[in-house]
């Protein structure tokens, strides 16, 4: 069944009318050049800005050009998880990541709702009713019409001019469901005009104040193809789509730290184990350095692009077991390289602390305060409001509120190719809550924002401090 959409409705109000005999003040006709019009050029390119993205439920659906409606319950390998918010598609990605070469199974529990690039929203009873909708949307990463490396910045005001009874509104748009709508509703008696200036986001979160129709029709032209749109059947995920990598970013990551064998396999042979010693380091001169304990192998190693993507070029002259020419096949989280040649796998992990010392230095200056914590889905931010935070050059942890004070001790290391922070405080409540392993989401000289994966319950904890 399909729900009809819920529309935007343009309400037109006389103010002042009293009589039929009174004058109606003159109403002032906007710049056409700032008219939205039906059919135009610049109403297409605004139509598709803020049309539904379908991408970011992807890792369910693997449809781009539709979304479902959430809660939504998830059979994930033998695990059932109930996706309340985006944030749970972390958990599903968790699980499907777990086990390597593993047959990964999702089982979607029927009935949904989904929703499409228009914002209507259709009832689905059952699998073979999805795929048909999915069937629509193509191959994944297909080029649509959906722009999504730019947005609008809401608010939004607009003047709506009734030009058969010369009546006049100003109205406010909070969402892109309310502007598409308003374009749809666009009609020869309706005269809509975007009070400028607005402004847009653009993928790399900057911003631009656009002043007038002609700039923003061109702001949109040049971003829609700037950035990855994503719409891979892994949406959000840790890796990089390596189909827009290039050369250079490629050789820019492998020069930047050392890097371990995590796995090799030759002719689908492991040999991970006898090379797990060995330290690898890629130069700016085009030479790799093979570090056994101090035994030092010397090779060669250049980037180049080719029909099947881009290729790491290795050869060693007494380790055959790296010297091919590797394609690269993605990289995850930006500290893991995964490479392939034919049966032959390759994965090469950073290994560098120059992350740890960063978060060392950041930590160890100033006083922090808790800005969010939320734990597992519960929002705990409260629990310690007015807590100073203090990570002290010996690794000793202090939170003090007036004459209460609760010490622990902080612990910055790099694990798993990631940089980590441990957290070990009394046992006293609320703090020992935060004690756990941390991964970094996001280092900044004022904030820092951790994550934390429950082994079992792959349940999501997201903590921030800020610097006060």
């Amino acid at each position: 069944m399909i729900f009809k959409r819920t529309f935007f409705l343009l309400v037109i109000i006389l103010v002042g009318f009293i009589s039929c005999q009174q004058e109606i003040s003159e109403i002032i006709q906007p710049s056409q050049s700032e008219v939205l019009k039906p059919n135009t050029a610049e109403t297409s390119l605004i139509k598709n800005v803020v049309a539904k993205d379908g991408s970011k439920d992807n890792i369910i659906d693997n449809a781009s050009c539709i979304s479902i409606q959430l809660p939504i319950t998830v059979v994930v390998n033998g695990i059932t998880v109930v996706a309340t918010s985006e944030a749970d598609y972390d958990i599903i990605e968790a699980i499907l990541d777990k086990f390597d070469g593993d047959i990964d199974q999702l089982e979607i529990v029927f009935p949904i709702v989904i929703i499409l690039n228009d914002f209507s929203q259709v009832a689905v009873n059952n699998f073979a009713e999805l795929a048909v909708f999915v069937n629509v949307c193509g191959v994944e990463n297909k080029i649509d019409d959906d722009i999504e490396c730019v947005d609008f910045k809401y608010p939004i005001s607009f003047s709506v001019f009734d030009s058969d009874n010369q009546l006049a509104e100003t109205i406010t748009i909070e969402n892109d469901e309310q502007f598409y709508n308003l374009i749809d509703l666009l009609e020869s008696n309706l005269i809509v005009e975007i009070n400028f200036p607005v402004t847009m986001l653009l993928y790399d979160a900057s911003e631009k104040i656009i002043n007038d129709m002609g700039t923003l029709k061109i702001v949109i032209e040049d971003a829609k193809n700037l950035c990855d749109e994503d719409d891979n059947n892994d949406y959000n995920d840790d890796d990089i789509n390596c189909t827009i990598c290039s050369e250079q970013q490629i050789s820019n990551m492998l020069v930047t730290c050392s890097w371990s064998v995590d796995e090799l396999k030759i002719n689908d042979e492991e040999r991970t184990e006898q090379y797990s010693d060995y330290l690898f380091t890629f130069l700016k001169d085009g030479t790799v350095k093979a570090n056994n304990n101090g035994n030092i192998k010397n090779g060669t190693w250049i980037i180049e692009s080719a029909a099947n993507g881009i290729l790491v070029k290795i050869n060693f002259s007494d380790l055959p077991d790296f010297s091919f020419n590797w394609v690269l096949n993605e990289i995850e989280d930006d500290y893991e390289i995964n490479l392939e040649f034919g049966e032959n796998k390759l994965e090469l992990k950073k290994r560098c602390i120059d992350g740890e010392l960063e978060l060392t230095s950041i930590l160890n200056e100033g006083f922090w305060r808790v800005s969010s914590f939320n734990d597992k889905g519960v929002n705990r931010t409260n629990d310690y409001a007015d807590f100073v935070l203090d990570f002290k050059d010996d690794f000793s942890l202090s939170a003090t509120q007036g004459t209460t004070v609760i010490y622990g001790t902080w612990n910055p290391q790099y694990d798993g190719g990631t940089v980590a922070l441990e957290l070990e405080f009394e046992e006293i409540i609320p703090f020992k809550k935060l004690n756990e392993d941390w991964n970094i989401i996001d280092l900044k000289n004022n904030r820092v924002e951790i994550k934390h994966i429950d082994s079992e319950t792959l349940a999501i904890s997201i903590l921030v401090f800020e610097r006060i």
